[in-house]
């Protein structure tokens, strides 16, 4: 078995001690000048896997499927799909549409019309390598009150979700990927709120997003690549029932 002696004046001891012999435990508590030796924690040394057993904790579950492999034949497991949009240029008062482009299917080699996974024909850009952090903050009025300790919390909702996405947009050796850096561009650009799909987002009841800044850092040493860094903030559509009384 094995004992710990903890002593207030000492760190706590160590020591292996064979059952039936209290001796040795008495004889080490007179050397470290204690006046009672406790068992704080005991158990058989041996090869026998404690957790064995018990519930809960026997493998049996399934693991997720990836979503296909990416440009770099790294498996992906989520990825992030921005839709296309439309929005009226504020210069030239025209019609701009940002329309949906190939998709990649499951092994991302061949390419087909919209998504069957539920992005449709709407589909814009796929963003293979990205990380998202979201952030949500609670609005809470805080009153104080003369004579009374602390304050009086009145909740108010739920504020906008920050969403933060940091990605590589990446190319072929030695090639800077011009077109797609362009085209993430435009998409970022857009005056309106847009629609995005990624599995991760949906869970957290994110789908649409108001992008409020973005960066395309250079990289010392690298030029196949091109990072990037989105700051966005949650949205959801607004409709407004208009009721008309008797004239």
């Amino acid at each position: 078995m094995k004992f710990v002696i903890p002593n207030a004046k000492q760190p706590a001891i160590g020591i292996k001690y064979a059952p039936g012999n209290l001796a040795t435990l008495n004889k080490l508590a007179q050397q470290v000048s204690l006046d009672k030796a406790d068992i704080i924690n005991s158990f058989v040394i041996n090869n026998i896997n404690p957790y064995t057993g018990r519930q809960g904790l026997t493998p049996n579950y399934t693991k997720d499927q990836q979503l296909g492999l990416s440009s770099l034949g790294t498996p992906v497991y989520t990825d992030l799909t921005l839709l296309g949009c439309s929005y009226t240029d504020s210069i030239t008062v025209k019609l701009v549409e940002l329309k949906y482009d190939l998709y990649f299917s499951g092994d991302r080699n061949t390419s087909i019309n919209g998504n069957d996974s539920g992005v449709g024909s709407t589909f814009y850009l796929a963003l293979e390598t990205v990380l998202i952090t979201v952030n949500q903050s609670i609005r809470v009025v805080k009153t104080e009150i003369q004579g009374r300790n602390g304050t009086v919390k009145e909740y108010i909702g739920a504020d906008d979700m920050k969403i933060s996405i940091n990605g590589i947009i990446t190319g072929q050796n030695g090639v800077y990927p011009r077109d797609t850096v362009r085209k993430l561009k435009r998409w970022l650009d857009a005056p309106v709120a847009k629609k995005v799909v990624a599995w991760w987002l949906g869970n957290l009841g994110v789908d649409m997003i108001v992008v409020e800044s973005y960066s395309f850092p250079q990289t010392q040493g690298g030029y196949s690549y091109q990072t990037f860094s989105i700051s966005a903030v949650s949205d959801a559509p607004v409709e407004l029932r208009i009721t008309q009384g008797n004239v």
